[in-house]
C-alpha cells in the first residue's frame, strides 16, 4: 500500500526548491536549472508550471502567503471574539511562523521587483494586524497620530523580535515569546 502522507508534486516540490534557491541565491541569480536539479527533474519541468522565472517567484510568494493566510485565520477563528487577545495572538503567531520557517524570511525580505503586485495576495503579511489595531483604536477612540503610533511599535516589535532571534540575539523560547507578548499587550493597553 502507497504511503500518501509524503505524497508532494512536483509543483510543490519546485517550489520548495525555490525557496531554498531564494535563500542562498536571492532574485537576482535565481536559477530554474538548479531548482530543477534539487528536485531530481528536467530543466524543462519548471516550464511546465510556471511561465517564466517572474512567475515562479510571484507563485513562491503566494504559496508563502497562503500558508500565513491559514494560520492567521486559524487565530481569528479562536480569538476573534476578543480584539485585543486577537491581536496579540496573531502577531505571536507570526514571529513564530517566521521562525519556524527560516527559508521564508530571505524571500520575504527581498525586492520583488519584476513582480507584479496582483501575485502577491494579501499584500504584506502584518496588513492584517495593522487592520486588527485600527478596529481597535476605532473602538477606543484614537486620535490617528495614536493609532499611527500604535502599528508602528507593534510592527517593530515584531519585525525586531523576528530579527533578533534569527541573529540569536534573543532566545528562541517560551519565555522570550512571553516577553513579546506582554510588551504587545501593554501597547494595546496604552
Amino acid at each position: 500500500m502507497e504511503d500518501y502522507t509524503s505524497y508532494e508534486t512536483v509543483k510543490e516540490k519546485l517550489i520548495t526548491a525555490g525557496i531554498k534557491e531564494l535563500q542562498h541565491h536571492g532574485a537576482a541569480d535565481f536559477s530554474l536549472r538548479r531548482v530543477a536539479a534539487m528536485c531530481n527533474v528536467s530543466c524543462a519541468a519548471p516550464y511546465k508550471h510556471f511561465k517564466s522565472k517572474e512567475d515562479f517567484i510571484a507563485e513562491i510568494l503566494l504559496y508563502i502567503n497562503r500558508q500565513w493566510e491559514l494560520l492567521e485565520n486559524q487565530v481569528a477563528e479562536i480569538f476573534g471574539g476578543d480584539l485585543k487577545k486577537q491581536i496579540a495572538e496573531t502577531c505571536i503567531a507570526y514571529v513564530k511562523f517566521r521562525i519556524a520557517n527560516p527559508g521564508f524570511n530571505a524571500v520575504l525580505m527581498m525586492k520583488t521587483d519584476g513582480i507584479e503586485e496582483r501575485h502577491i495576495s494579501g499584500g504584506h503579511m502584518t496588513d492584517y494586524i495593522c487592520k486588527l489595531v485600527k478596529e481597535l483604536c476605532a473602538e477606543n477612540n484614537c486620535t490617528p497620530e495614536e493609532t499611527e503610533r500604535k502599528i508602528y511599535v507593534i510592527r517593530s516589535f515584531i519585525y525586531g523580535a523576528v530579527i533578533m532571534i534569527d541573529r540569536n540575539q534573543l532566545n528562541n523560547s517560551r519565555d522570550t515569546v512571553a516577553m513579546i507578548k506582554k510588551c504587545i499587550e501593554a501597547e494595546l493597553e496604552r
